[in-house]
């Protein structure tokens, strides 16, 4: 009797049933040339994402050593920003950080359904989260203020200075000419407290110059002005120029792209970051460049779009508003058509939704079997509930079953609401679902991001306050 056939091993067949039949031996990845696993992994990076590449170079240590490690320069090389993953809302008072959460924090992905990762994030314990750009977080800690950007899968972290330094640079700006003697700096901001709350309503923009820097601009909505730092910096750097909208500002390459309406007009500038000031060793340390004023690159009627937000789709902007004041009807353009002169509607976003609101997003489609494919989930203006608008059959419908006017939804909240939370950053920082007329506040940790300042007028229910009571309040 024959022996029994050993292990099969590269380049051999077995003969099956003594027929004609050869069933050949699966191929050795593992011994893939390094110049064409390079190759694949540049791929799996340009097309997959941050997070396919690390499970490529999981799969043997052989491509492991082919594929360049991201740790360590994760936030240099913006190849490895995550930017399809978004810090996944828990809702009901588990705010990034909670001790419900042991130290850890989910993810999904933007671009595929059923992706979450959860992964350990110790520095959320006492971090504030501010923004989310390019799929890193933007921190601000606890103790002192100090800004800290920081790739959540990675856990390469850059400083920055505390923000302590803007209340103080706005003063300059605005207050230093007061003709009051008994002007007081502390009585218009109430505390230095006030005013570093205020700026973490913020828009977020990091840039990776050619030498390596890392610059973060600063979209404060509250105070109608933009802040820049490197990381290294002594303090941060507040423009000269004032600017309205900012909290709907859109980062895009390390740009900031904002939408403003007024007097029937609407207007699409971007915000450049500061230019690199020429540095030789061996001479004194450059003063700090300026800051670019912002450059209107579209201007076009409201009747053409009314009250736009914007939005990034397969690398490229569009605005997405209402067809006129009646709200009848949702409208999509792209921002290189207006800007060659063409009002061309959009009607079809194949295996894509767009989420509507002061930070839009676009998901795909699969994440959400009961939202249509080419649809815009939005707050309806005119019906004040949240819907879904058909760009192909121009229909509205509801996007889910709760109200959302003047309390949280209850739970278990539909994957929906998780999302639209999103779109709020004030609420999604604090563990909140969203709802219309009132606004999140940071009632669990208001001692060590607030100061000392105390606010009594909270809802014991919901942690939120109403807007018509304290309307400064974030």
């Amino acid at each position: 009797m024959a022996a029994a056939a050993g292990p099969l091993r590269q380049g051999v067949s077995l003969r099956v049933g003594g027929g004609d039949r050869e069933a050949a031996a699966a191929p050795d990845w593992a011994s893939l040339h390094v110049d064409l696993t390079q190759l694949i992994a540049a791929r799996v990076l340009a097309t997959g994402g941050f997070v396919d590449y690390v499970r490529f170079r999981a799969v043997c240590p052989h491509w492991r050593a082919a594929a360049a490690s991201p740790r360590g320069r994760a936030l240099l090389d913006p190849r490895f920003h995550p930017r399809r993953w978004m810090l996944f809302p828990e809702g009901f008072g588990r705010f990034p950080g909670h001790r419900a959460d042991g130290g850890h924090a989910r993810f999904f992905d933007l671009s595929a359904a059923g992706a979450f990762v959860r992964v350990p994030l110790p520095e959320l314990k006492n971090h504030c989260v501010l923004d989310s750009p390019d799929g890193l977080l933007l921190l601000q800690r606890d103790g002192d203020s100090a800004v800290r950007l920081l790739h959540p899968f990675t856990r390469d972290v850059a400083e920055f200075p505390d923000m302590n330094c803007l209340a103080y640079q706005l003063h300059q700006l605005e207050y230093e000419l007061t003709v009051d003697p008994l002007y007081n700096f502390k009585n218009w901001f109430y505390s230095t407290s006030r005013c570093l709350h205020q700026a973490r309503k913020l828009c977020a923009a990091v840039n990776i110059t050619a030498t390596g820097a890392i610059t973060v601009m600063l979209a404060l909505h509250s105070i109608g002005r933009v802040a820049f730092a490197s990381a290294g910096d002594a303090e941060w750097t507040i423009s000269s120029w004032k600017m309205n909208q900012l909290d709907r500002a859109l980062p895009y390459q390390g740009k900031l792209y904002v939408v403003t309406w007024e007097d029937g007009l609407t207007h699409v500038s971007l915000i450049d970051p500061p230019p690199p000031v020429p540095w030789c060793e061996g001479e004194e340390l450059p003063s700090v460049s300026a800051l670019p004023s912002p450059k209107t690159i579209v201007t076009c009627s409201s009747d053409e779009i009314h009250l736009p937000s914007l939005v990034e789709l397969d690398s490229e902007i569009l605005l997405v508003g209402y067809n006129d004041s009646s709200f009848s009807h949702i409208l999509v353009l792209k921002l290189a058509d207006l800007v060659l002169g063409r009002t061309m509607p959009v009607t079809r976003i194949d295996n894509h939704v767009l989420f509507a609101g002061a930070r839009s997003l676009c998901v795909s489609s699969s994440w959400l079997p009961s939202i249509g494919e080419s649809s815009v989930v939005c707050f309806h203006a005119g019906e004040n509930y949240l819907a879904q608008y058909n760009l192909s059959t121009g229909t509205w419908s509801p996007a889910c079953d709760a109200h959302l006017m003047l309390s949280p939804p209850p739970r278990p909240c539909s994957l929906i609401h998780h999302m639209y939370t999103c779109c709020d950053r004030q609420f999604w920082n604090k563990g909140l679902m969203f709802c219309f007329k009132a606004e999140p506040e940071w009632w669990a940790m208001r001692s060590s991001r607030y100061g000392v300042w105390q606010n009594p007028c909270k809802n014991p229910v919901t942690g939120l306050i109403n807007v018509e009571i304290q309307p400064y309040w974030y």
